[in-house]
């Protein structure tokens, strides 16, 4: 099997968990230093980019890979045509739940999702669809609310909801999938956390665990918006506050996939915090 994107949280936790299962695979990466930090015995390192991946692919026996794990990049329909030629029959696509969304043919992220899982089909291919909800991670944009907030911590939306879901519950059900994928063939996957969980809640929480004295307010979109034009285009901005709106107008709905699959209860927002404390240090 083939792994792209093994230097992303998902691709890494999913290398991590097949070496250590002593499956053996490849993996792609521009850079194979990144590969190599891993230290993953049973990993087999391919340097390369999607858009030479007819070139890499040739030298993958001759073709006798025949399982895929794709994530999505600008070049992931380049790399669909070279599986197609080199024999690679059986993708493992990790989409994404905004396609299940009542506005998705609005959303960016669920239009630029739903093509991959189109051409898919389109090109003949036997595919799972793994379409989580947001990844608990992106809390990690927080740290720095943390780290250098002295009294008060502004974010706006605190009613705004997610169905979060913690990466490794995703990168376990990916490994089921890639060692049992007759099993699952043809199905799509969506993943969420146990629970639909606050803004709101999620800051409080990492405040109870950092035993921060910082105290949480609501903030102006104009305010945020003004803020965050700092650090990325208008265009991101609005798609978060996309997501906002939608949960705030919307019920999201939970599923039962990961404990279908898993046989236990997806991760909590909770644990999460508490593996990844050390990202919010610095706090008053």
């Amino acid at each position: 099997m083939i792994i792209t994107g093994a230097t992303g949280k998902i691709g890494a936790e999913v290398s991590r968990i097949l070496d250590s299962e002593n499956l053996t695979f490849t993996a792609l990466s521009r850079r194979k230093e990144k590969l190599v930090a891993l230290n993953l015995p049973h990993m087999k390192i391919i340097e390369g980019t999607m858009e030479d991946s007819n070139n890499w692919m040739e030298q993958l026996n001759n073709g006798a890979q025949e399982l895929l794990f794709l994530v999505r990049v600008n070049d992931s329909l380049e790399i669909l045509k070279s599986a197609k030629k080199h024999g690679i029959n059986k993708i493992a696509f990790l989409s994404s739940a905004s396609i299940n969304h009542k506005n998705s043919s609005d959303s960016q992220n669920a239009i630029d999702h739903k093509i991959i899982e189109d051409k898919i089909k389109e090109m003949g291919f036997e595919y799972v669809f793994i379409r989580p909800e947001a990844f608990m991670g992106n809390a990690h944009y927080w740290s720095s609310l943390f780290k250098y907030s002295k009294n008060e911590i502004k974010w706006p939306e605190l009613k705004a909801k997610y169905a979060s879901v913690h990466e490794r519950d995703v990168a376990e059900v990916i490994v089921k999938v890639l060692k049992s994928f007759s099993t699952f063939e043809g199905k799509i996957l969506t993943l969420t956390g146990a629970n639909v969980i606050t803004q709101k809640y999620m800051l409080d929480e990492i405040i109870r665990q950092t035993a921060s004295k910082l105290q949480l307010h609501e903030q102006s979109l104009a305010e945020f918006e003004t803020y965050m034009s700092r650090y990325m285009d208008k265009k991101y901005i609005l798609l978060r506050e996309e997501d906002w709106q939608y949960s705030l107008n919307n019920k999201l709905e939970l599923t039962d996939t990961i404990s279908n699959i898993l046989g236990r209860e997806p991760l909590t927002y909770r644990e999460w915090v508490a593996e990844n404390l050390t990202i919010f240090e610095g706090v008053q």
